[in-house]
């Protein structure tokens, strides 16, 4: 197939494509994607799209342990990469959520049973970017020239979603156990939130501002079960310098940093061993024509490897 024939091809090219940032991290390159993608992981196993050129949609791939891409059997995505997140369902198997025509889906990893979840999907508005852990699924639902984020479950007395927050611009959000983070737009900042699904709770625990040459972003936070904490990625595009991956550990509300990059488009945490899954592009953006500049292309699935996140600021 033709990503297999990509894998091949950069693994004997590696040296000369690899980003400078990238080469500095001996990240593992997965795959090398023709668009940029997204990424989502839980546990060693990663899953990203694909875009199908033969139909111009999308197709979901996943890898284990950071084994080579394997095609997953769910219909394809059209319009853009799978808006997937990676998690658990009640007894804690890894299942993956996404949507595809507005609705929400439900995929057990191993099983490879895809589910549509009626329950929370409208039947007028359009979901995205859900997130699923121990069986609960928050996503984000537009209405009225505003983002709600919203929380439910499948059980059999559910009886559909709730409310939790509503802004302007909502940029992703990531479920742990007992919190959610999600990012807020606002003006030239994006800020990473925490709250407390039980209390309510809410704090921002961090903002990146543009200004100047300078272009600062986050990418959607993913969870880490083993340090108990967020992770993201902030990238300053201009700048060339405050490039992080971030972590937010939850016991004691404590930042640390690993060395990022700014051509980071996603990230999600894959565990200690793999470390954060990124996806990246020429700018760190999601344009199609985001992939080659001078001959070098930037469009590729990686592992860092483990991260101790002792880097300043």
């Amino acid at each position: 197939m033709p990503f297999f024939r990509n894998l091949l091809l950069t693994s004997a090219l590696v040296g000369a494509t690899l980003a400078p940032a990238a080469a500095a991290q001996a990240a593992t390159v997965l795959s090398v994607e023709p668009v940029p993608t997204r990424v989502a992981a839980w546990n060693g196993t990663v899953m990203w799209s694909q875009l199908d050129q033969a139909t111009g949609d999308y197709r979901l791939v996943k890898s284990v342990d950071g084994g080579a891409p394997a095609p997953v059997a769910v219909p394809e995505r059209a319009g853009g990469p799978f808006d997937i997140d990676l998690g658990t369902n009640r007894s804690g198997s890894t299942y993956a959520v996404y949507t595809r025509d507005g609705d929400i889906y439900r995929l057990g990893v191993a099983t490879g049973v895809e589910t549509k979840i009626t329950k929370l999907s409208s039947p007028t508005l359009a979901e995205r970017d859900p997130t699923i852990q121990r069986g609960e699924i928050a996503f984000i639902r537009r209405d009225g020239g505003y983002d709600q984020l919203r929380i439910g479950d499948t059980t059999s007395g559910s009886k559909g979603s709730r409310f939790l927050v509503k802004k302007r611009s909502l940029g992703g959000a990531e479920l742990a156990i007992k919190q959610v983070a999600y990012v807020e737009r606002s003006g030239s900042s994006e800020l990473v939130h925490v709250r407390n699904i039980s209390t309510g709770h809410d704090q921002a625990v961090y903002r990146a501002t543009s200004g100047g040459a300078n272009f600062a972003g986050v990418t959607r936070p993913t969870y880490d079960a083993d340090a108990n904490a967020f992770v993201w990625a902030r990238k300053n595009l201009g700048s060339g310098t405050g490039n992080r991956i971030v972590r937010y550990t939850l016991p004691g509300s404590k930042l640390g940093y690993a060395a990022g990059s700014p051509r980071y488009n996603s990230t999600a945490w894959a565990g200690p061993q793999l470390g954060a899954a990124t996806s990246s592009s020429l700018d760190g953006g999601d344009g199609v024509n985001s992939c080659d500049d001078a001959g070098v292309h930037y469009c590729q699935v990686t592992v860092t490897g483990p991260l101790s996140f002792a880097l300043d600021p």
